[in-house]
């Protein structure tokens, strides 16, 4: 009898601490320690001497700022050139090989992308090369052009097969781009040895400088599992090779 009473005044003081902590609202901690998404930066510009030395082929700086942030105190401004404007000290790195940065016709301009990236040759080197327990590559882009900007990512894995997504940066604002890993495995990508990842713009016969700020560059959330429904009837595209 007397172990019965030791036993139910101990759950009487469980009790009682249970219905103090949550009276003080402690216990949503546990609750949402569940629903905090898995993150892993790959840059945010918070480190003068880390994050800034680009691989930029000298059409593109890139320079520290406490403008249109979206993690932590700064962000990356970064103007590219038009093909006249050849920046005189361009970042140290090998220069970039893949077409992309070249003149496309005779005009010229009209088809100029500068581009900058981070790989295992730059000296701000990529990161996080294992991708496979995350969901999504994310990055923030303020567009600070008075019209829109058509924007490229690049992702290259160690077989150089390459992935490509583009789209538009509205005008003035901060555009959150979010790419899917799974369009990445789609395109058979190795997704444990991920190698390199560039940035460009079309500057579409831009006279000046074309200026964007650009931070928290992160990997985000969990792979999906592999059986489920999202994984269901996903067609298999032929990679394609990086030239």
């Amino acid at each position: 009898m007397r172990r019965v009473m030791q036993v139910l005044g101990i759950l009487l003081v469980i009790s009682l601490l249970y219905a103090i902590v949550a009276g003080l609202g402690l216990t949503r901690v546990f609750k949402h320690r569940k629903d905090v998404k898995k993150t892993q930066v790959l840059n945010d510009f918070e480190y003068l001497r880390d994050d800034f030395d680009w691989t930029t082929g000298g059409y593109a700086k890139i320079e520290p700022s406490t403008e249109n942030q979206t993690h932590g105190k700064k962000s990356a401004k970064v103007s590219f050139f038009a093909t006249r404007q050849f920046f005189v000290t361009p970042v140290p790195g090998n220069p970039p090989t893949n077409s992309s940065q070249v003149l496309y016709s005779e005009a010229g301009r009209d088809k100029w992308r500068p581009e900058i990236l981070i790989d295992t040759h730059s000296v701000t080197k990529l990161s996080a090369f294992e991708w496979q327990e995350f969901g999504s590559f994310k990055m923030d882009v303020y567009n600070d052009q008075a019209q829109p900007v058509t924007y490229h990512i690049q992702i290259v894995d160690s077989r150089s097969f390459v992935f490509e997504n583009s789209g538009p940066l509205t005008p003035k604002k901060v555009t959150n781009i979010s790419v899917p890993l799974d369009d990445l495995i789609r395109e058979r990508m190795d997704l444990t040895n991920i190698r390199s990842l560039k940035f460009s713009v079309d500057m579409a016969g831009q006279p000046d400088p074309l200026v964007v700020f650009i931070d928290n560059l992160r990997l985000e959330g969990d792979a999906t599992p592999i059986g489920s429904g999202a994984k269901k009837g996903v067609v298999v595209m032929t990679p394609t090779p990086k030239p």
